[in-house]
C-alpha cells in the first residue's frame, strides 16, 4: 500500500483536528460486493498489524488486509477528500455486484465503481 504526500498532509490535519488518536488503522470489513476497506483513527496497532510510516504519519494495516491492499494508494480527490485507489475489483467480472443500482448506497461500497 502507498500513500501520496497530499494524503499524508490531509491525514495529519484530520488527526490533529479530531484529537482522538495519533495514527490511522486500515482494515477490511464486509461490503455488498465482498470485502470493503475501513479506516479509523487509532492510538496504536492491533495484534499482528503491519506498520507503514511516512513523513511522521503512522498507518497500521490489519493482517488480513495486507495482501488485499498491496496495490492500493491512499490519495485525495480533487475536492481534497481522502480516497483509496487501486483496490482489486471483485464481483464485476461475473456480474456479481450491482453497485450502480443504488443497492449499495450511492456507489459507496468501495468496489471500484
Amino acid at each position: 500500500m502507498d500513500i501520496t504526500n497530499t494524503a499524508v498532509e490531509k491525514l495529519k490535519e484530520v488527526l490533529k483536528a479530531m484529537n482522538k488518536g495519533d495514527c490511522l488503522r486500515v482494515f477490511l470489513t464486509e461490503g455488498c460486493c465482498g470485502p470493503s476497506v475501513g479506516m479509523d483513527i487509532a492510538n496504536g496497532p492491533e495484534k499482528d498489524d503491519a506498520e507503514l510510516s511516512r513523513d511522521g504519519l503512522k498507518l497500521f494495516v490489519a493482517k488480513d488486509a495486507v495482501s488485499y491492499l498491496e496495490k492500493a494508494t491512499i490519495d485525495c480527490d480533487p475536492d481534497g477528500e481522502l480516497m483509496m485507489k487501486g483496490l482489486p475489483a471483485h464481483g464485476h467480472e461475473h456480474g456479481g455486484c450491482d453497485c450502480g443500482d443504488g443497492g449499495c448506497g450511492s456507489g459507496g461500497c468501495d468496489c471500484g465503481h
